[in-house]
């Protein structure tokens, strides 16, 4: 990736997240969808340099992203209604399930393949969320907890690309520890400064991670 686009992207990337930890609604509508048509852009310049199944997949996980965001949004800003809410946040899970599968086909095509040795860490981690999940909002647990584990395996495939990939590791982490952030700061933090820095860690974290994952597999 040139500096130009690591620039842009930087840029999109710290005004989403401001404008989304602010709580700023119009700001965070205008600027969250930026850093992932950035991505989608990277996917389509190298289009030709790679096989035609590995840019599909690329380019559902930026659909399903971009999707998943969108309705995370109106989750987070649109709606105040309970059930409403969780509505979105359903849609959002699934639409993101898409995205890692679509992550897990092209990691596989590149020779990862899931042990229970990577796998289990990473399920162990999204267990503390699974929990508080199950004490503040149990109807969830059944579209999440099958989020979670398309999560885990995506991330366990990123550690195992064959060729030696430090960027689709941390990917991996990143995306999870971001999602995990979600959950205990919708339900276990109550201070407002807390719940600001729970969000810009949520979203910096989540941009972080697309962009290592789409960069690292677009570069293989």
């Amino acid at each position: 990736m040139n500096r130009t686009f690591r620039i842009a992207y930087a840029a999109t990337a710290a005004a989403a997240t401001i404008a989304g930890s602010a709580g700023d609604r119009r700001s965070a509508a205008i600027t969250k969808p930026l850093p992932i048509a950035l991505l989608a852009a990277r996917v389509a310049a190298g289009a030709r340099r790679r096989p035609v199944a590995d840019t599909v997949a690329l380019a559902s996980v930026v659909g399903f992203s971009a999707l998943g965001d969108r309705f995370m949004l109106q989750e987070e800003f649109e709606h105040d209604d309970p059930a409403t809410k969780d509505r979105f946040l359903r849609r959002g899970a699934t639409s993101f399930a898409g995205a890692q599968l679509s992550y897990a086909v092209a990691m596989w095509r590149a020779g990862a393949r899931p042990t229970v040795r990577s796998v289990a860490p990473r399920v162990g981690v999204l267990a503390e969320s699974a929990t508080v999940l199950s004490r503040h909002r149990p109807a969830l647990l059944p579209v999440l907890g099958t989020y979670g584990n398309t999560l885990a395996t995506m991330s366990a495939l990123a550690a195992d690309v064959p060729t030696p990939q430090p960027r689709l590791r941390a990917g991996g982490w990143f995306f999870l520890l971001s999602d995990l952030a979600i959950i205990n700061r919708r339900h276990l933090v109550t201070d407002p400064r807390l719940r600001v820095a729970g969000e810009a860690w949520v979203l910096a974290s989540y941009f972080t991670a697309q962009y290592l994952l789409i960069g690292g597999l677009a570069d293989r």
